[in-house]
């Protein structure tokens, strides 16, 4: 990968993916439709259940992830 190229910014679409920086800092790549449920928590932040079970803890409050799924949606 270039060391050059930024990195991309949380809720950007690519495709029909949407790009997505948990808490610990891994980047991933996921359908709208592969998010299963969402809880906000105390601290302000949204924990996303994905396929598999999985739990993605972002720092972003629930509105602002729902905006990034929002289908049809252009961030």
């Amino acid at each position: 990968m270039n060391s050059m190229v930024a990195p991309l910014a949380d809720g950007t679409r690519i495709g029909r993916f949407i790009i997505i920086r948990d808490v610990d800092g891994t980047c991933h790549a996921l359908c709208a439709s592969a998010v299963a449920a969402l809880c906000e928590t105390a601290d302000g932040a949204t924990v996303m259940l994905i396929g598999g079970g999985r739990m993605l803890r972002v720092e972003q409050d629930l509105r602002t992830v729902l905006g990034w799924l929002e289908v049809g949606a252009r961030a």
